[in-house]
């Protein structure tokens, strides 16, 4: 059975979209762990810097 092709187009267009939001959904990912670790260091759980001179 043959499709027609407005179904064909149709269903690219969905396959198209659903990769795009699979896409976006792991660059949020990706995203909700670089914010979690810019929380944890802006709080101080990262080591602090040292000062760029020495004091005498």
């Amino acid at each position: 059975m043959h499709q027609s092709r407005k179904e064909q187009s149709v269903e690219r267009a969905n396959r198209r979209l659903l990769f795009t939001d699979r896409k976006e959904a792991m660059l949020l990912d990706e995203w909700e762990d670089d914010m979690e670790a810019a929380a944890e260091w802006s709080h101080g759980t990262m080591p602090a810097r040292r000062h760029s001179q020495e004091q005498t």
